[in-house]
């Protein structure tokens, strides 16, 4: 990422809730967006972060997506509920349904919690971290809008979606997340590419002709490729099935692109699930053997250019300390960008 500019993290945070403030968004739901948004740049996901803002803003003013849903659970068993997302920003239904499966979780030993009806709901560990600070392992899944092509094709038709699992450490700023897409890179740095002239690593993408390519703009209109081969590609299908079919929401090439499509709602479906640590042990033992874990592997030899070994999510918390102190690098368009949504909506710009 080219960065050019460095904006303190609370700006940027202000900044994106008085304008999802003005597009109709109330208050918590405007905060809720916003920490998540600046939350993934604090991690160094960039891709998830502020710089989708104008996106999200383009879906609500064209009314593809609805700035004052009204969020419906309905009761499946004592450990599963099916939340209706009325098609608001999947940041909303997304954090309403982990906190939910927490709930379940803290009184069943497990909790399920499906929705449909839903968006793009940003980075998934941010919905990971808020149940490893309430001592609970959590899964989150998602689909997406087609991107990837199965295996043996040459067409995309399944979504970029992350497979994404957490759980808490003994530090409860620095727990064990796995958030990563099914695609050899998120779309979202792709766009950024597209957007900047910026040459990508051949193996991240094909052209539309289905020959691979290096070029940003070439790859973001081309086929993206899944991580691994077929291992990929079959995770991503199983996405689809977890969270799009199983929960009720649109699936198998039928959700809407985030980005370009915006003649109705996309109906992205997202799953759930949460345990207690201490369902099958104390969670004093369960942290023990954790950071057993963590310790041994620390402890072994490193691989030639490897100064330390990191857990999963580690890096990231390593990041979050810096940029937190340093500020968020942005590029000159994404700012641009910002200055422009300010100015439409009459918001003075922080910085």
């Amino acid at each position: 990422m080219r960065c050019n500019i460095l904006i303190k993290s609370l700006l940027l945070k202000g900044l994106s809730r008085k304008i999802l403030n003005k597009i109709g968004l109330n208050s918590r739901h405007s905060k809720v967006v916003s920490e998540m948004l600046v939350r993934a740049d604090e991690r160094g996901v960039w891709s998830h972060g502020i710089v989708r803002l104008p996106v999200y803003v383009q879906r609500l003013n064209k009314n593809a997506a609805n700035p004052k849903p009204k969020l419906k659970f309905k009761k499946i068993s004592q450990s599963a509920f099916h939340l209706n997302g009325d098609n608001g920003l999947g940041f909303i239904s997304a954090n309403e349904g982990m906190k939910k499966c927490i709930q379940l979780a803290k009184k069943n030993g497990i909790g399920l919690v499906g929705i449909s009806n839903s968006n793009h709901f940003g980075m998934a560990a941010n919905y990971l971290e808020l149940a490893a600070k309430k001592n609970c392992i959590s899964w989150v899944f998602t689909n997406a809008s087609k991107a990837l092509p199965p295996h043996g094709a040459m067409a995309p038709f399944f979504g970029t979606s992350p497979f994404a699992f957490g759980c808490p450490t003994k530090n409860k700023s620095k727990p064990f997340i796995l958030d990563m897409a099914s695609s050899s890179v998120a779309r979202g740095k792709l766009k950024f590419a597209a957007q900047n002239n910026i040459k990508i690593p051949f193996g991240y993408a094909l052209d539309k002709f289905g020959k691979p390519t290096n070029d940003g703009q070439k790859a973001f209109e081309g086929i993206m490729l899944p991580f691994g081969g077929m291992k990929g590609a079959g995770l991503s299908w199983m996405m689809d099935i977890v969270a799009g079919i199983f929960t009720g929401a649109n699936h198998s090439g039928k959700v809407k692109n985030a980005i370009s499509d915006f003649s109705g709602p996309a109906n992205v479906g997202h799953l759930i699930i949460c345990m207690r640590t201490n369902l099958f042990q104390t969670h004093q033992n369960f942290i023990k053997k954790i950071e057993y874990g963590i310790k041994q592997v620390k402890q072994l030899k490193k691989a030639k250019g490897f100064k330390k070994i990191l857990h999963p999510g580690e890096p990231e918390h390593l990041n979050e300390i810096r940029l937190k102190k340093s500020g968020i690098h942005l590029s000159k368009e994404t700012v641009l960008e910002l200055k422009k949504l300010a100015n439409k909506y009459k918001i003075k710009l922080p910085f």
